[in-house]
């Protein structure tokens, strides 16, 4: 095999990938009100790195506004959660024929908690991990040899998420004021060390970490981020051992350096850090935007992700519509802003990788399509198609195709 131009291998016959496609089906009981239509939930897509084209596939009814879908990595099974604020999200089992791009649901779990949004493995990967954003909760599943998942073993519930529980706030408080209360957006598996989990709270600019074994959760501490920023996601350079954050309120990425001499303060519990103190897990090495420095109009960052190649990272900005394409320093980890392009449509919500890690397919879910970009060595994208009528897509899962 020769590497491409991003140093990934590649063969004559380069792998298709088949993506799974999570979308909205009834927008009334989200967080947030946006454009864009409603549709059957689940949608996979065959894309051909070869051709540079995706093929549309099936079609799967999955209620309700699957937002997050993660495939088993032995088995072929995929769990979604439910987006919903009007009642409680659950966490969907589902079988996918990689064949055909089908997903049957074959169960349905409660995770006490509205607006679930990520999941994460225990170290074992007998248990998952939900996070909810709405109410700020934590619950955790055991997981069957099969795939299948049990009754929730325990719901953590952040003690901020009171406000939810007594005050009743709508989507439309919840637009007016982003930071009223705590909103847990993703729950991360400590790469360095594997021994804690990492959370960010867009609600109050903080990283929590959390002691989770055998189902149980115990809050150990947190790390202070500056206020405003809205911390959305997180992503990890391993090399340099650096985090990287987003910032969905103020459209920036936080590049933080991992302290290991901290992770023992840590684990003891009661920790409080803030990332400009050398004595936090995360240490603030730089902050950099995503967007032009003129914009005038409203803009937050959806989805952020390095490269398979640890080479570049890709950030998804809605409202000015478009990805921004940083270089990735191989002495420290830190960011240089190669290009900020058009994602040929609006609010691209998420985006992913193919599996040559040569392609990258963005879910612009306002208008109702996705587009495959070709990356090339300077980091530049180039369209190489476009698919539209799908409704929503907020979630986009590679996984390999059958063939």
């Amino acid at each position: 095999m020769a590497p491409t131009a991003l140093g990934l291998p590649i063969s004559h016959r380069p792998p298709k990938t088949l993506f799974l496609l999570g979308g909205y089906t009834d927008k009334s009981v989200l967080a947030h009100n946006p454009a864009g239509g409603e549709g059957e939930g689940v949608y996979s897509v065959l894309f051909d790195p070869e051709l540079g084209k995706i093929k549309p596939m099936r079609t799967s009814k999955v209620e309700t506004n699957p937002a997050f879908i993660m495939k088993h990595p032995d088995l072929d099974i995929v769990y979604m959660t439910t987006e919903v604020i009007d009642r409680g999200s659950e966490v969907l089992t589902g079988r996918l024929d990689r064949k055909t791009g089908h997903v049957d649901i074959l169960d349905r779990k409660k995770v006490y908690g509205r607006s679930t949004c990520h999941i994460e493995w225990s170290t074992d990967r007998k248990h998952l991990i939900a996070v909810s954003y709405w109410d700020s909760k934590i619950t955790t599943f055991p997981v069957d040899s099969d795939g299948s998942l049990g009754e929730a073993i325990q719901v953590y519930s952040d003690p901020g998420c009171g406000y939810v529980d007594s005050q009743n706030p709508d989507r439309f408080e919840h637009l007016a004021h982003r930071q009223r209360w705590p909103h847990l957006h993703q729950v991360n598996l400590d790469p360095y060390s594997a021994s804690l989990y990492l959370v960010p709270d867009l609600g109050r600019d903080q990283v929590h970490y959390f002691n989770i074994q055998e189902g149980n959760v115990q809050h150990l501490g947190v790390d202070q981020l500056p206020k405003g920023r809205g911390p959305r996601h997180m992503d990890f350079n391993r090399r340099h051992k650096v985090a990287y954050i987003c910032g969905e309120l103020n459209n920036t990425i936080t590049v933080l350096r991992y302290n290991e001499k901290t992770l023992s303060a840590v684990l003891k519990g009661n920790f409080s850090g803030d990332v400009n103190s050398e004595h936090s897990l995360l240490s603030e090495v730089q902050v950099i935007s995503s967007l032009p420095s003129d914009l005038k109009t409203k803009s937050t960052i959806a989805e952020m992700r390095l490269h398979p190649s640890g080479k570049y990272l890709f950030v998804g900005n809605r409202g000015h519509n478009s990805i921004a394409v940083f270089r990735v320093s191989e002495d420290d980890g830190t960011l240089t802003l190669l290009n900020i392009q058009s994602s040929q449509g609006a609010f691209p919500r998420h985006f992913n990788f193919d599996n040559t890690g040569n392609f990258v397919l963005v879910g612009n879910h306002a208008s109702d399509m996705i587009v495959a970009f070709r990356i090339c060595e300077n980091g530049r994208l180039e369209v190489a198609d476009k698919v539209e009528g799908l409704p929503s897509i907020v979630w986009v899962t590679p996984i390999e195709f059958d063939d």
